[in-house]
């Protein structure tokens, strides 16, 4: 140890400096416009550190600009935004974590970037896109291609998995993560959810329609909703930010083509979201694989019905309201649009996802390397 309190390696290794924080690794803090399940899971983790006054310092792969109001501690790979390559981002952020040996890793970007090394390693994770799971990396070669050579890489992460202490975002992705590293995860605990914002949708007089919420991008299967509609003949609405421009016109086609009764909205206001869905009966979801789906849990909230694939961490939650196939979606909704039901016990076991109780939940969990 030098006077300056940092470690130094007689070897070609670069130094590491000892602070007495937690590092969080949120690799897409930076970089994204708006921010998905994944960017609620990154803001409840910093308010669990700050809830109990524990220091924290935050790695990203883009440079962040600001939080909120907050002046915040980071460090980063690069000094500019980029939006492309997450997957790819998600591994390169060791390039700026491993240059500090904090009180313990708090990765919230899931990948087991080799840092147990260093310091001890918690990881909060959905299902790894190297596992069996459905998702866009295995609907078309160029998607498959994209992915190989982070296959490749994280394939060969399995010994730090086994050395970090996972846990996992639904039973689902557990089952997934611990095929792919062929590991153990330590803990399941569902992703935040602003519980009490939509419950002020609830009502039990609804429309006879679907909702579906999601990023327009190919990787949430929007395309479902729209066979849905047209197989079903029930009207649907699809709410989403806009990630991928040609996708959407690809949506709207289709939805011609089928003469599906769809209306498509892009980056609407939350109250405007609210309000569609106090006059909505049924929420679909049509993303297969998905490693929990927090639309899920906001639509139960409202005291919409939601219709989930049996593919998924969702089922988990409402397994009476599940599918295999879109024909089987179709006459679910069907049966269920107008039926009367026990909407208020619905939006009451959305309570469990609260986001005080993932705080509650999480910080039970890091407690154990604090001391």
């Amino acid at each position: 140890m030098g006077p300056t309190g940092i470690n130094i390696s007689t070897t070609k290794e670069e130094i590491v400096k000892e602070i007495k924080k937690v590092a969080i690794i949120a690799h897409g803090l930076g970089s994204s416009r708006g921010y998905s399940g994944e960017g609620k899971v990154y803001f409840e983790g910093i308010k669990t550190l700050e809830e109990h006054n524990l220091g924290y310092i935050i790695i990203s792969f883009s440079k962040i600009s600001s939080l909120d109001y907050r002046k915040i501690e980071s460090k980063y790979v690069i000094p500019f935004k980029l939006r492309k390559f997450d997957k790819y981002q998600r591994l390169l952020v060791w390039l700026a974590a491993r240059k500090i040996k904090p009180l313990f890793y708090l990765n919230l970007s899931g990948v087991p970037i080799p840092l147990s090394k260093i310091s001890h390693h918690v990881i909060y994770a959905g299902a790894p896109a190297i596992s069996t799971a459905p998702s866009k990396y295995s609907s078309s070669l160029f998607w498959k291609l994209y992915l190989l050579p982070f296959k490749i890489i994280t394939k060969k992460l399995s010994d730090e998995a086994k050395k970090a202490y996972i846990i996992a975002n639904s039973y689902y992705s557990l089952k997934k993560i611990e095929e792919a590293y062929n590991t153990k995860v330590k803990k399941v605990i569902y992703p935040p959810v602003d519980v009490d914002f939509y419950k002020r949708a609830f009502s039990e007089n609804k429309s006879s329609r679907f909702l579906t919420i999601g990023r327009i991008e190919r990787g949430k299967m929007l395309e479902n909703s729209i066979k849905v509609s047209a197989k079903s003949g029930i009207r649907g609405i699809i709410i989403g930010s806009l990630g991928d421009k040609k996708y959407l016109h690809y949506l709207q086609k289709l939805t011609k083509r089928l003469n599906a009764k769809i209306d498509i909205y892009t980056d609407l206001p939350p109250e405007k979201v609210l309000e569609i869905m106090r006059n909505t009966s049924v929420y679909f979801h049509p993303t297969i694989g998905e490693h929990f789906g927090i639309p899920v849990i906001e639509a139960m909230a409202a005291g919409l019905v939601p219709v989930v694939p049996k593919e998924s961490g969702s089922a988990e939650i409402i397994p009476e309201y599940s599918y295999n196939t879109i024909d089987e979606a179709s006459e679910l909704i069907k049966k269920i649009i107008n039926d009367e039901i026990k909407r208020k016990e619905l939006s009451e076991k959305a309570e469990d996802f609260k986001s005080e109780k993932f705080r509650e939940r999480l910080y039970a969990e890091l407690e154990k390397f604090l001391y």
